[in-house]
């Protein structure tokens, strides 16, 4: 029986050298038991040289695994580092008093200082194409503690940073403030802006339904011009507006301001580090949540921007805070 082993043994390797290319003796076998032989030798050897890849393949694919469990437990922390700061900020700044004695309280608040944009409390603007800019996902993102509101590409259509709260948060009356740098290049137009759906038609005539409340708008960086403005009824045949230019003096110095609405009943008054530049009662005001809008966009009435500046920022954001009288003018809130 050790014999018969043996020489089955032997017999093998001669076959799996001629499976590799060389010659064997087959004179003790028939052709066919040969034929098999080689058959099984050849398998055998096949299945050992397939054997380092299938080795490789399994770690590879171990390895893919843990690199996506290490990203979604790295991803997981980040964002509850963000919730935890975000409850900070919110805590630290939940009151406030403005003109010496109208208590506010914080209703809303992004200071910007997360790993990723808050999309609990943002949304992406859709890619509408506007002047010589596309409004893109990509050209809004958070860095060093600021958002950035980009423009990017090196020519028409650029790509532009805007993100709306659209859905997400919303509010009649308050006091809305943004801390800013405004861009630092002509022909980009920078904004921080109230909108609802009512100010885009006229079924009902005035401002009561709905207006675009723009805080500042920032189209005229050579002139060193800002301007607040109001539009209703649609933006057709009926459409209304009022705008106030202002010329401020070292306003795109690449310096933080501070532009801020408080929106009343009786209207609105506009302010400018903490000056007041603008108020507008009466008719014009606006009786219907809005929700806030941060954007950047190029061309148009803002000029022709320069492609060899690109990319630069269209608008860097420190925070947003949002605020509600204590005491009255939030009765249309409760509703």
């Amino acid at each position: 029986m050790k014999k018969q082993q043996l020489a089955a043994i032997l017999l093998m390797s001669v076959l799996l050298s001629g499976c590799a290319g060389g010659t064997h003796d087959t004179e003790t076998v028939s052709p066919e038991e040969s034929a098999r032989l080689e058959s099984l030798a050849c398998a055998e050897a096949q299945a050992q040289s397939e054997q380092p890849a299938e080795e490789s393949r399994l770690a590879e694919a171990e390895s893919r695994k843990l690199a996506e469990e290490e990203a979604a437990a790295l991803l997981q922390k980040q964002l509850e580092e963000d919730r935890a700061m975000a409850e900070r900020d919110f805590e630290e700044n939940r009151y406030r008093t403005i003109h010496g004695s109208i208590e506010l309280e914080l209703t809303f608040m992004d200071s910007f200082n997360g790993h990723y944009l808050d999309e609990t409390k943002w949304a992406y603007c859709p890619n509408w194409e506007r002047d010589d800019c596309i409004w893109t996902e990509d050209a809004a993102y958070l860095e060093d503690g600021a958002l950035i509101l980009a423009v990017t590409g090196d020519g028409v259509p650029y790509h532009a940073g805007a993100i709306r709260t659209r859905g997400l948060f919303e509010q009649t009356y308050g006091y809305w403030e943004i801390r800013a740098k405004l861009p630092q290049a002509e022909g980009i137009n920078a904004a921080f802006w109230l909108m609802c759906d009512g100010a885009g038609h006229a079924e009902v005539s005035g401002a009561a339904d709905g207006v675009e409340i723009d805080i500042i708008e920032s189209p005229h960086h050579d002139w060193s011009q800002v301007q607040h403005a109001l539009h209703c009824d649609g933006y057709a045949e009926e459409h209304k507006t009022l705008n106030h230019p202002i010329d401020i003096p070292g306003i795109y110095d690449d310096a933080w301001h501070t532009f801020a609405l408080e929106w009343t009943p009786e209207g609105y008054y506009f302010y400018i580090d903490g000056e007041e530049t603008w108020k507008k009662t009466g008719k014009w005001a606006c009786h219907v949540p809005c929700y806030a809008k941060l954007t950047a966009a190029v061309g148009g009435w803002a000029g022709t921007l320069d492609a060899s500046l690109t990319p630069v920022y269209g608008m860097q954001v420190d925070y947003i805070k949002v605020y509600r009288h204590v005491a009255g003018y939030d009765c249309a809130d409760e509703e």
